[in-house]
């Protein structure tokens, strides 16, 4: 075969991968979960720090569910996060959370500061069996300090569920 009818090929093959490879890439589920949800982004947890900024930026498009993983809004989630009664507070809190379940390594720690409330959080995820993870945490308001630990299973891909 011809050196340049190859080339042509290539060039035409070349041409092909870069108008698609795009498009692939752009629905690519990068991030497989705990759950095993595949997730478009994980929002810096696997880096240490969930972008709350974005993670409240999102939830005001009211998309984030799609997005992120979260733990469902029970009493138990609402004795760790006291200062949550925002909806926009809650959805920072329970999103990463949830994702940080959903994605870090055990023994792993993520933090973020809520820009709603101002509460800072320390998480680390733990593993317990395939559907439950512990965790051990803590919440900063105002300055004080607390601890807090538990389990969290999931009952659906991507949503969790803080036992008591």
């Amino acid at each position: 075969m011809p050196i340049a009818k190859v080339r042509s090929k290539t060039v035409l093959c070349l041409l092909a991968l870069v108008i698609t490879l795009p498009f692939h890439v752009a629905h690519a589920k990068n991030f497989i979960g705990y759950t095993g949800k595949g997730w478009n982004s994980d929002f810096g947890v696997l880096r240490g720090q969930c972008d709350a900024k974005l993670v409240q930026s999102e939830a005001l498009k009211g998309t984030l569910t799609e997005q992120m993983a979260y733990v469902e809004s029970t009493d138990a989630f609402k004795t760790i996060f006291t200062e949550t009664q925002l909806v926009d507070a809650f959805a920072v809190d329970s999103h990463c959370f949830g994702h940080t379940m959903e994605l870090v390594p055990s023994g792993q720690a993520v933090r973020w500061l809520n820009p709603v409330n101002g509460v800072g959080v320390y998480l680390s995820p733990g593993a317990k069996s395939d559907t439950c993870r512990t965790y051990l945490g803590v919440t900063i308001v105002n300055g004080e300090k607390t601890k807090f630990r538990g389990e969290v299973c999931s009952p659906s891909k991507g949503a969790w569920q803080i036992q008591q």
